[in-house]
């Protein structure tokens, strides 16, 4: 294989290598996406119960 052989494969692997990082990035944004969504839920579960320590107990009908 001679030097334009080399150059071929380098760019070759200089494609593929572009192709999986971009496919890596596309993965990484919707995990991001996934994440802010998930954090999103997580806060209004904590908001609701918060609510519901701060509202007054009924007495338990055994009393």
């Amino acid at each position: 294989m001679g030097i334009s052989g080399k150059v071929m494969e380098a760019l070759k692997a200089g494609i593929l290598l572009n192709e999986r990082l971009t496919t890596l990035i596309d993965k990484v944004d919707r995990m991001d996406n996934d994440l802010r969504q998930m954090n999103g839920r997580v806060i209004r579960l904590e908001t609701m119960v918060e609510i519901a320590r701060s509202q007054p107990r009924l007495p338990d009908e055994s009393e």
